[in-house]
């Protein structure tokens, strides 16, 4: 009997723990809106209905109930910056709040006034706009969206290029590792959808992603909550793209070639690396080919949802060596 009861403690143990952990990766991966519905007075108004929809219809109209003190708060959403809110109740006017911007690990503030209906005749609708600085956040961190990344001047396609765009973050030797406020490059943790891709044997990148496949990327430099752990230097924190209700495909070819990149093999001084310098390096030929392709859609409309990104990377570098210079591919 008392090895029985030993055996269950260790399972409930293991569940326990095994729970926790789940709960921590979807924390990471998604954020939440909160906040209180009032008359135009301040009062609260409880028995409120709060609707959230949007992330590119991946979220149809999860709500919430305003209580006595008319707040509420709607969790467990993926991250995205299109969501609309619907506040209503009877014998007062619809408002409706569209653009509000849900990040990972991160809670969204909106306070709704509705107004009694017989004082208004027309529909009001209200943007929202983010907070130029939450007093409620400890976390330092910089957010990348990929509106953004897709605007930068990249060269190359790897996403720890972005990184170094982040206060604090460096990466002198160009390998992808990138250190934080001088901690080692074996001190960052990388996160996708909330899940380690961190080599466990080396502490470096373990994983190359597709950069097209990035929803937003966070740097946390300093201050990071429980959840983001075993990294001294700090946490790069990576979301993916999902699809949506509606079927779409993009396709992208990026190219790359000493025709308009005749400086492109570079001439360092040759005292650096006893090289040949500018001498020669003019005349190599390179060319760089990185097709680019991917599709989303629904499954299951509103229930699953699917996307695929793929993409073919051909490069050419050329080397300066100590004494000339040639094309590797």
């Amino acid at each position: 009997m008392v090895q029985r009861l030993k055996t269950t403690g260790w399972r409930q143990f293991f569940f326990v723990a095994a729970m926790a952990c789940g709960a921590s990766a979807w924390a990471q991966t998604t954020g939440e809106i909160r906040g209180r519905v009032t008359d135009p007075s301040g009062a609260p108004l409880p028995g409120a209905t709060v609707l959230a929809s949007g992330a590119g219809g991946l979220v149809a109209q999860r709500g919430a109930v305003t209580d006595t003190g008319g707040r509420f708060r709607i969790g467990a959403l993926p991250a995205a910056a299109d969501y609309e809110l619907r506040a209503s109740l009877a014998g007062q006017t619809t408002i409706r709040v569209t653009g509000v911007e849900v990040s990972a690990g991160q809670v969204t503030e909106v306070n709704l006034a509705l107004s009694p209906a017989a004082d208004l005749r027309e529909q009001i609708e209200v943007r929202a706009m983010a907070p130029v600085v939450d007093v409620a956040e400890t976390t330092v961190s910089t957010r990348l969206s990929s509106e953004f990344i897709e605007s930068l001047p990249i060269l190359g396609r790897d996403y720890q290029d972005a990184l170094v765009l982040a206060p604090g973050v460096t990466d002198v030797d160009g390998d992808g590792n990138p250190n934080i406020h001088g901690a080692r490059e074996t001190d960052v943790g990388t996160l996708v959808d909330g899940v380690s891709t961190t080599d466990p044997l080396t502490g470096k990148v373990g994983a190359q992603l597709n950069l097209e496949s990035i929803q937003e990327i966070e740097i946390k430099t300093s201050g990071a909550t429980a959840e983001f752990g075993r990294a001294q230097g700090g946490t790069v924190n990576i979301l993916t793209k999902s699809g949506g209700n509606d079927f779409e495909g993009v396709f992208k070819f990026f190219w790359r070639g000493s025709r308009l990149d005749g400086d492109g093999a570079g001439f360092d001084d040759p005292r650096l690396h006893a090289g040949l310098g500018e001498i020669g390096l003019r005349d190599l030929t390179f060319n760089d080919y990185l097709p680019f392709l991917s599709l989303s859609g629904p499954i299951a409309k509103d229930r699953a949802w699917y996307f695929v990104a793929l993409e073919y990377i051909s490069k050419e570098t050329p080397v300066n060596a100590l004494s000339t210079a040639f094309v590797t591919g």
